[in-house]
């Protein structure tokens, strides 16, 4: 019997759709950082 290589395609949707819930919380912090920087850069000057 051949052993069983390579992920099914329920287990590459599973991790895909988990990136994606990391990705939702993630990227809105780095973008109001941003923001929060660009801010105090006007206010130093």
């Amino acid at each position: 019997m051949q052993a069983k290589r390579g992920f099914t395609l329920v287990e590459i949707l599973i991790v895909v759709v988990i990136l994606g819930i990391l990705a939702a919380i993630v990227i809105p912090q780095f973008t109001q950082a941003s923001t929060e920087a660009k801010a105090n850069s006007l206010c130093s000057d």
